[in-house]
């Protein structure tokens, strides 16, 4: 016996059939010049020059460009007062990532990342 689909459901099976589920940014280890960022599951954790460490505290979602807009944690390690509201905005590019962290609206720093790579410091002059 054949079952027939009502044409009324049948852009909503479409529709589901179509969209796609959110990509995340890689787990593992993104390097560069002052940033290491391990990224897991539920969000990711940072390494910053001089001993700095941030936080995100979500899953690093992509949108449809390969970009990221999300808050997170930033702690200077070397200024009183403990960690800060921060903004990690970043955008994927094969295995490539440029990530921009800023605190308060100023911006830390614009890090180039590559994924698999671990990170380079700067020496520390304080």
């Amino acid at each position: 016996m054949k079952r027939r689909v009502p044409l009324t459901l049948l852009p909503m099976i479409v529709a589901a059939c179509s969209s796609s589920s959110p990509v995340r940014l890689p787990d593992g280890e993104w390097g560069g010049r002052n940033l290491d960022l391990i990224v897991e599951e539920m969000g990711a954790s940072g390494s910053f020059k001089c001993g700095a460490r941030g936080r995100i505290d979500q899953p690093l979602t992509l949108d449809e460009s390969g970009a990221f807009d999300l808050p997170g944690t930033y702690d200077p390690a070397v200024v009183a007062g403990g960690p800060r509201a921060a903004r990690y905005v970043g955008a994927m590019s094969g295995t490539t990532l440029q990530v921009t962290v800023s605190v308060e609206g100023n911006v830390i720093g614009t890090f180039q990342l590559a994924q698999g790579r671990a990170a380079s410091f700067d020496v520390c002059n304080f």
